[in-house]
């Protein structure tokens, strides 16, 4: 026991090397059973505690750790928190920008192809709205052009209305053009027959032969120009249109008009329209265009229709129905700039018969706006050369081939297809008919002096239709030429 106490008074008093004090002093050297050494930042020397003052010392060194480890934690999940939160409210802000680019991109491209006038760009299904549903009932097809219904635009939009229709079409098979195209409204003046075809399920509309719309289900109309060249001529979307016959499931009596087709049509011969400031040898076949002025602002002001030759030949073959018409023919080629001045005032059309071969310049008859041209023969406008007929005309006495001949070169002279044709001096016989029938040509014109010119549908000889002239003022007055009306 002394010697005990005797060694541990030795190492209280001890001293320590000065070297040992040099280097970091371990705490564990200096731990006792009873007491515990622990070394001081400031002090190189250790300092005692007792166990119990160590304990609590870790204790609360312990608990300071984990509040810090808190701490820590928790700033540390603000920081990630805050990050992720920065992250994904970046990306959503991206998202709805992204978004609001798509939506306003897809609004200016549906957009960007409607307009009160479109064009289709491509065959397309047409369509009839059920509820909100849009079932397929027909088809549109390219480059016809059409009138669109008022349309509130949005993102979700995909389908215009064609106007004044309950069909639609997909928005991305129509483009902008500037205007309408200017389709004739001259049928608006044709009488429609009191008939009505109905069509198969499934048919088609057609301007010429360009297909403009299919539909899959039968329909009705009424007839507008019956069975010409085997097709139905009817009004749709304020144009006329053919169905063919094969799409026709029956013909049915209907009432759509009052009206009664013309008895007859009076067909006027003219041949030199002149102005003032122009000379006119003629004599008797000379017109003044102020006399020629008169009697066309008759024929507008009380609503005449002025047929083409197609049309006179759809009126005499019972295809076409008229209330008021006439048709206007000139004869030649010499001083027509007056007539063709006074019938565009009007909008009224004419025909002019040219003697091809009189002119060495025939291209001031191309594109002629409201005068339509056609054959007088090339070199055979002669008269006294042949006996009998009106004047002795050249084809009286003129072989089938030679008179062919003259007409094929007169047609390609005038560019032209053959269509009608003005027999010179009114002179004509079953050979120059037969001619004229081998060419293709639908009518042929005869006339003189005191025919009424009047031709009646289904009974007047295609190649032998009567023509009224029309003499200057001091022979025929203008109450005498309504009359003959």
């Amino acid at each position: 026991m002394k010697k005990e106490k005797k060694e541990k008074l030795k190492r209280k008093n001890r001293v320590l090397p000065e070297k040992e004090y040099d280097e970091p002093v371990k705490k564990e050297e200096f731990l006792m059973e009873e007491e515990i050494e622990i070394l001081d930042e400031s002090n190189p020397l250790p300092i005692k505690k007792s166990p119990l003052k160590l304990a609590k010392h870790k204790k609360k060194k312990k608990k300071l750790k984990k509040w810090v480890y808190l701490i820590v934690f928790l700033i540390s999940a603000i920081i990630v928190g805050l990050v992720v939160y920065l992250l994904i409210n970046n990306a959503n802000k991206k998202r709805l920008e992204e978004g609001k680019r798509i939506n306003e991109e897809r609004l200016a491209e549906i957009q960007s192809h409607y307009n009160n006038v479109v064009k289709v760009n491509d065959k397309s299904n047409l369509y009839v709205r059920n509820n909100d549903n849009y079932e397929i009932i027909g088809y549109v097809y390219k480059d016809n052009v059409f009138e669109l219904g008022e349309t509130t635009i949005d993102i979700d939009t995909k389908y215009f209305n064609i106007k004044d229709s309950d069909y639609y079409i997909e928005y991305q098979y129509v483009d902008k053009v500037e205007k309408q195209e200017e389709y004739s409204s001259r049928y608006k003046k044709y009488l429609p027959f009191n008939k009505n075809v109905v069509t198969k399920d499934g048919f088609t509309l057609y301007d010429d032969d360009k297909e403009v719309i299919s539909f899959n289900k039968g329909m009705e109309f009424p007839i507008i120009i019956n069975n010409y060249e085997n097709k139905y001529y009817v009004e749709y979307n304020n144009r006329l249109l053919s169905i063919k016959k094969d799409d026709v499931k029956e013909i049915i009596d209907k009432k759509n008009t009052d009206k009664k087709n013309r008895k007859y049509i009076t067909t006027l011969a003219y041949h030199r329209v002149y102005d003032t400031n122009e000379k006119c040898n003629d004599g008797y076949i000379c017109l003044k265009k102020a006399s020629f002025d008169k009697q066309m602002k008759y024929l507008s002001d009380n609503n005449y229709l002025t047929l083409t030759m197609d049309e006179m030949y759809m009126y005499l073959k019972g295809y076409l129905q008229v209330e008021k018409a006439v048709t206007i023919t000139f004869d030649d080629g010499y001083l027509y700039k007056s007539a063709e001045d006074v019938l565009k005032k009007y909008n009224l059309n004419g025909t002019m018969f040219v003697i091809s071969g009189d002119f060495k310049d025939l291209t001031q008859f191309d594109n002629l706006e409201i005068i339509d041209v056609q054959s007088h023969t090339h070199k055979m406008h002669k008269n006294y050369v042949c006996s009998g007929g009106n004047q002795g005309g050249a084809m009286l006495c003129a072989g089938k081939t030679k008179i062919m001949d003259d007409l094929k070169k007169s047609l390609e002279a005038l560019n032209i297809k053959p269509v009608a044709f003005a027999y010179p001096f009114y002179d004509y016989n079953d050979t120059a008919i037969s001619a004229l029938k081998e060419l293709g040509f639908k009518l042929a014109f005869i006339g003189r002096a005191g025919v009424l010119g009047k031709a009646y549908p289904k009974s007047t000889n295609l190649y032998k239709i009567p023509r009224m002239t029309v003499w200057e003022e001091s022979l025929m007055s203008f109450n005498e030429w309504k009359g003959y009306l």
